[in-house]
């Protein structure tokens, strides 16, 4: 029987200066670096034997012609067992060579032995297990390969439990004989809350679902276990303790607004329509400033780069092949320090950015509809080479990469979906393919696609409406399947939105607000 987890949250608290239980954390990175490494080299070795293996060898020949059939047939149950058998054959050829999770905690025991015993064996083991994690994607092909950690790189690392090792103890970090205090502002209320429910081991209830019943268990307030992460902030280094407490975050008193809401998320913009309020908006806006300085530091460093090692260039300014040392100035390191803080910069107030507008949509409504969107397509380059009928040029390859990575819309979703369900909403998840938002039209009840570049829906000669605002109006009509609109309900509620809509485009060109891929002209 599985065991049941409790929910559980984080707590990051920055430990006070204490130099030798700092030195000792850096230490243990660095011990913890090593293990991560040196796992991750054995399980690259052992799948290098294993793919040697003639049985192995025949066995993927076997699971990739089963899968092409797969794919004109998907109800053959024949095939479908087919597969399921060389799957589990394929697991245990993985097992003969120890490619499995418990297996990294046992190659750990003689490397930890190695460095005196200084990690915890927690510790060891939680390593073992991160360095499984990576690996594991590379196995079953969500990765093309593994990274292993540079020196000075090991930013975390943490137990199982809060008995042993790095543990929470009286508002102290404690190991071994030594401790140091963690830094909690007076006035900070969240804080204060979440750990006086620990010192007086208050209880909280949660659900759980298993075999098809649903049980209400009962829990205490406490520190599961310990993570130590570094960060460099504005060029000095940083400890923190990040405490993972059982229980639920103590929550602001927020209402969720009542109806049913449509959101349509594109890579960098978000279009949000409920009974009450139209919105077309940018996701992240404030980002946009610092990524011009990023692109700037950017340059800045590969001309510095380019003049401290002329002979790593050809004449045309690509780089030469092969494995040289390269030489940084002053100015370069210096630079790097730079750009580091501004990423960093970047993640906060983009994931500020996100919760601000995350917490303004809960007031709209409790119900809320958003299609499915798979972002890591969108990253990818394409494949085939075109040329531009116009300029007769190579047209470029680059899709969406940059801007997901400025904007993360996948992340904002994840944030609006946790913020609902914890205040009791609903969050439901429309599949693209078979609801076709921006290909239907509720006047004409059909499909027509449309290109991309098209960012406004024709209805008549005297209607048009914005493609994306359009396809969140036809997503808060979802029928209860979530497999297409509701017609009915489109038609009663189109008056009104057409009302809000106007008024927001309105909005839009008076304030002069450029948004991104709109098709709002501003003039």
């Amino acid at each position: 029987m599985a065991k049941t987890t409790s929910p559980s949250f984080v707590l990051s608290l920055e430990l006070a200066e204490n130099p030798l239980m700092l030195c000792l954390a850096s230490d243990e990175l660095e011990i913890c670096r090593v293990m991560y490494n040196t796992v991750l080299g054995t399980y690259l070795k052992r799948e290098a034997q294993m793919k040697r293996e003639k049985h192995y060898k025949k066995l993927i020949r076997h699971y990739k012609g089963v899968s092409k059939k797969l794919k004109s047939d998907k109800e053959n149950k024949f095939l479908q067992d087919e597969k399921k058998k060389i799957q589990l054959e394929l697991k245990k050829r993985r097992e003969n060579v120890q490619l499995t999770e418990y297996a990294s905690h046992e190659w750990v025991k003689p490397i930890r032995s190695h460095f005196g015993n200084k990690v915890n064996s927690a510790v060891a083991q939680k390593i073992a297990s991160r360095a499984w994690s990576a690996f594991q994607k590379k196995v079953f092909g969500q990765s093309k390969k593994v990274r292993f950690i540079r020196k000075g790189e090991m930013d975390s690392f943490e137990g199982k439990t809060n008995t042993t090792g790095w543990r929470y103890v009286d508002r102290h970090i404690v190991y071994k004989e030594l401790s140091t205090p963690l830094l909690i502002k007076e006035k900070d209320t969240y804080v204060s809350e979440v750990v006086q429910n620990i010192e007086k081991k208050m209880s909280f209830s949660y659900k759980v679902h298993t075999n098809g019943e649903t049980k209400t268990l009962t829990d205490l307030y406490r520190v599961k276990y310990v993570r130590i992460v570094k960060k460099e902030i504005r060029g000095r280094i940083r400890y923190f303790a990040n405490l993972v407490i059982a229980g639920y975050p103590p929550s602001k008193k927020r209402k969720l607004g009542k109806g049913k809401v449509g959101l349509d998320i594109g890579t960098s913009t978000l279009a949000v329509v409920s009974l009450t309020k139209v919105a077309l908006v940018n996701l992240a806006e404030q980002v946009k400033q610092i990524s011009n300085e990023i692109l700037r530091i950017q340059r800045k460093m590969d001309r510095s780069k380019r003049a401290t090692n002329p002979n790593h260039y050809h004449s045309d300014g690509t780089i030469k092949k092969g494995h040289q040392p390269w030489i940084f100035s002053n100015r370069y390191q210096k630079l790097r320090s730079q750009l580091k803080e501004m990423h960093r910069k970047q993640a906060a107030i983009r994931k500020l950015s996100h919760r601000s507008l995350a917490n303004h949509l809960l007031m709209l409504g409790n119900t809320f509809y958003t299609e499915t969107m798979n972002y890591k397509a969108l990253q990818k380059r394409k494949k085939e080479t075109e040329v531009s009928e116009r300029t007769g040029q190579y047209k470029r390859k680059k899709r969406f990469g940059k801007t997901l990575g400025h904007r993360a819309p996948a992340m904002f979703l994840s944030i609006l979906e946790k913020k609902v369900k914890q205040y009791g909403g609903t969050f439901i998840k429309i599949n693209t393919q078979t609801f076709k938002a921006s290909q239907y039209c509720h006047i004409r009840n059909d499909y027509m696609k449309k290109p991309l570049s098209e960012r406004w829906h024709i209805i008549d000669n005297t209607t048009k409406i914005q493609r994306d605002l359009y396809s969140a109006f036809l997503l808060m009509n979802s029928n209860s399947e979530g497999t297409k609109a509701n017609q009915k309900r489109c038609h009663e509620t189109f008056p009104l939105f057409k009302n809000l809509h106007d008024q927001e485009i309105q909005q839009i060109l008076k304030q002069k607000k450029g948004i991104l891929n709109s098709g709002i002209i501003i003039h």
